[in-house]
């Protein structure tokens, strides 16, 4: 698009005498107060500038409350009660532990297990190609995770065959693969409990009696006992110190096969502990002896 000019138009012809000019008006710019513009700011610099100085004063001279703080929460407290399934890292110890070895709990028994890391030599990928057995460990994908499974309280079960509504919990451990769902247990280490306020036992040697009168009321009951022995008889019982705890070692007769379990009674709670499993691998052994013998309660 051409300019168009504001000059006049000359033409040829004289424009007519008697045309009345008509002034050309032009706003005037609104004058800019810089005067009243410079004192706004001016104010504002100084109250800003007197709350900042007097806030940083404050701030300097309050206790330094975020460092206590974050000093306080380095101690261990105590798990709460949930029947949620989690897996928390807790504030155990772990220097004593192998390397990336990490203390883990369900809120479960009040226990605390020591888990491996899913690692060489803790975890060999699956291999399609081994041979389809499902007792063979190697190439099985298997690994220990926690919470995993869930495994029947034998022996814990037999202290209140006389009493209903009891509610056992159970933290428990196993060497398994992700998609595994078969009867077939490679190892695992259980924790099941009772609250001992159901039960009221006073001490391990109160429980090995009662445990005795249970057994001997369930040996002779005609009702289906499912997946369980026909029979239980406590072969030896030897007492220990074990997890900080005074424990009984039991070796019980489930129908003809000698099964190891560890019972022990605490004003809160009623335990049952196993390290069970059928795999004959050395080092899966070795793994859930070191989970056993490092369990905190």
């Amino acid at each position: 698009m051409e300019n168009l000019s504001t000059e006049p138009i000359q033409t040829q012809h004289p424009l007519p005498q008697n045309l009345p000019i008509q002034p050309v008006i032009i706003p005037e710019k609104p004058k800019t107060n810089f005067a009243t513009i410079g004192l706004v700011v001016l104010a504002c610099l100084i109250v800003f500038g007197f709350g900042g100085f007097y806030l940083g004063k404050q701030l300097s001279t309050a206790p330094k409350q975020g460092t206590d703080i974050t000093q306080s929460t380095t101690l261990p407290t105590p798990t709460p009660e949930s029947t949620a399934t989690t897996t928390n890292p807790t504030t155990q110890d772990t220097s004593k532990l192998p390397k990336d070895w990490t203390y883990k709990s369900n809120n479960q028994c009040g226990v605390q297990f020591a888990i491996p890391p899913k690692a060489d030599p803790y975890y060999k990928p699956y291999d399609p190609n081994r041979p389809p057995s499902v007792t063979e460990d190697l190439g099985s994908g298997r690994f220990w995770d926690f919470p995993r499974g869930g495994s029947y309280p034998n022996i814990l079960s037999k202290l209140y065959t006389t009493k209903i509504n009891l509610d056992p919990q159970q933290a428990i451990t196993m060497y398994a693969s992700e998609g595994e769902a078969s009867g077939f247990i490679s190892r695992a280490v259980s924790v099941s409990c009772i609250k001992n306020d159901q039960l009221k036992i006073v001490d391990n040697e109160d429980m090995l009696s009662t445990l005795k009168g249970g057994m001997e009321k369930y040996n002779q009951s005609t009702d289906e006992k499912g997946m369980q022995a026909q029979t239980y008889k406590i072969k030896s019982s030897a007492p220990a110190t074990r997890w900080g705890q005074k424990v009984l070692d039991l070796v019980v007769t489930e129908d003809t096969n000698d099964v190891s379990y560890t019972m022990f009674v605490t004003p809160k709670y009623v335990y049952e502990v196993r390290n069970f499993g059928a795999t004959n691998d050395t080092f899966v052994l070795e793994t859930s002896k070191k989970i056993f013998d490092n369990l905190a309660f």
